[in-house]
């Protein structure tokens, strides 16, 4: 259980140890706790960020670093900061971000980590920065050419240090007094090099859409569920969506055969576990666990034991350690006020 109920939590791992770090409490207010699990011991222990904040990027490098990347102080203003954790000596290091931002995206690359994007708090909204930390903990700054900023969704497989920045929104209007936002399919494929990563443009996601979320594994990247806005009649109607992009990294195709969840979700908390993929929560309709399996490019039907939330829940956090254990904390309870501290925890692996 996680030492504190919150909601909008940043959550990574490398090595044995899973993170939970800042968000926003009951009250409303950011916090700087963060909740580690050991999943060796079983055991948890809570430490604590350089400073309270919400809307944290936060991925991994070299499987060993956790970072906490940015997010917003209580004054709704984005941060430079980098809390980084070492897993092996139980001790943090501070980085700065070469642009303040919250929210940023981060690819574990396996050798390198590269932060992405994120929102700007200036006119133009929407960040095109990039900061890479490699194994040593050296930051190196780059940027996306791209003429419109997006607000992308991340992908990454470590294994083979290529991950995906596509989908989310885009801001068609930087730099003005008015931003014009919408759904975006451009698509940036990154390819670890060294110390950084060379980012090329990729073919263009194919539905775009607001509120997806993704992961890989094996070289598939799987971009699922969200919301597209319909006009009908008089009023615009958001259409919560099942569908999900397939991305072939050996190929950079998107697949021409969408899949389905079993429920549409939006904003679901998605991760890769072993060969599968797995989607969860982003609905009040179903418990349910959709499983991807990329071996076969299909969803897994008809489990004789089909792992299920026991809470459902928005605005939660997840993360998988070591390849098997994916861990769920936190969030807002559905048809609730209430932030919750409970943790779920699903093992693919059993007592390997």
């Amino acid at each position: 259980m996680l030492s504190v109920a919150r909601s909008s939590i940043a959550a990574a791992s490398a090595g044995q140890m899973a993170l939970f770090a800042g968000g926003k409490l009951q009250n409303g207010t950011y916090t700087d706790v963060v909740d580690i699990f050991n999943s060796y011991t079983k055991k948890w222990t809570v430490s604590h960020l350089s400073a309270a904040r919400s809307n944290i990027g936060a991925g991994a490098v070299g499987d060993r670093y956790v970072l906490f990347a940015g997010g917003f102080d209580s004054d709704f203003q984005p941060l430079p900061l980098v809390d980084v954790y070492d897993t092996r000596t139980d001790t943090w290091t501070a980085l700065n971000l070469g642009t303040p931002r919250a929210s940023p995206r981060v690819l574990d690359l396996g050798s390198v980590a590269a932060i992405v994007g994120g929102l700007s708090g200036d006119l133009q909204y929407l960040s095109n920065a990039i900061d890479y930390v490699d194994g040593n903990l050296h930051v190196s700054q780059g940027s996306l050419r791209k003429e419109f900023p997006q607000f992308g969704v991340a992908a990454a497989d470590k294994k083979l240090g290529v991950g995906l920045f596509t989908a989310g929104y885009q801001n068609n209007r930087p730099g003005e007094r008015f931003n014009d936002f919408e759904a975006s399919n451009q698509t940036t494929l990154f390819t670890a090099a060294g110390s950084s990563a060379d980012a090329t443009e990729s073919q263009p996601f194919p539905f775009p859409r607001w509120g997806a979320s993704g992961a890989a594994a094996n070289g598939l990247f799987a971009i699922g569920g969200g919301h597209i806005f319909e006009q009908d009649a008089s009023e615009t109607v958001t259409t919560v969506v099942d569908r999900v992009d397939v991305y072939d990294s050996s190929t950079g195709r998107w697949s021409s055969s969408p899949l389905a969840l079993s429920v549409p979700r939006d904003y679901p908390l998605v991760q890769a576990v072993g060969n599968y993929i797995v989607f969860a929560a982003g609905t009040d309709k179903s418990k349910d666990l959709d499983i991807l399996d990329t071996r076969t490019g299909a969803f897994v039907k008809n489990l004789q034991h089909k792992p299920t939330l026991y809470l459902l829940r928005s605005d939660a956090a997840a993360t998988t350690v070591g390849g098997c254990l994916m861990v769920i904390a936190g969030g807002q309870v559905y048809q609730g006020a209430n932030a919750t501290a409970t943790v779920e925890m699903f093992d693919a692996c059993g007592s390997k």
